[in-house]
């Protein structure tokens, strides 16, 4: 079982993936990584019980902010005028419901998921995240 990676980690597969342009192992290994993580952050917007996770706009196109961390996405919502009561309210979401979260926002004409923006800023479609997912733990063949 592989340990599960930090965000230095995943900041260097960003920086590395994005050297690479469109080399496929390393988007694999940086969305590998993000897959691993115990959980997904997203900035809270509502109240309780109707708390959902933060849509912005970012490049003209309706997007999905996820970020690593808790700080991160704080740090995120405070750096774009929140309050500290509302850059506080962050949600976590295992992993494991990361796609399906995904799929509602597929529904809702989000386009995007951006991972860390302001300070990585890596995206994918939102309609591709569950084929990148089925890629990425596809059964490998032995020769």
């Amino acid at each position: 079982m592989s340990q599960t990676p930090d965000t230095s980690t995943i900041d260097a597969l960003s920086n590395a993936a994005r050297a690479a342009g469109s080399d496929v192992d390393a988007q694999t290994n940086l969305w590998q990584a993000m897959f691993e993580l115990e959980q997904w952050y997203f900035v809270a917007r509502g109240s309780m019980p109707d708390v959902a996770p933060l849509v912005g706009v970012v490049d003209g196109v309706p997007s999905l902010l996820a970020f690593t961390t808790g700080a991160r996405a704080r740090e995120f919502a405070l750096g774009n005028g929140f309050s500290e009561e509302e850059a506080g309210q962050v949600l976590g979401v295992p992993t494991d419901g990361v796609l399906d979260l995904c799929d509602q926002f597929t529904t809702q004409g989000v386009e995007r998921l951006v991972i860390d923006q302001g300070v990585l800023g890596f995206f994918a479609p939102l309609a591709q995240l569950r084929p990148i997912h089925g890629f990425i733990n596809r059964p490998r063949r032995v020769r």
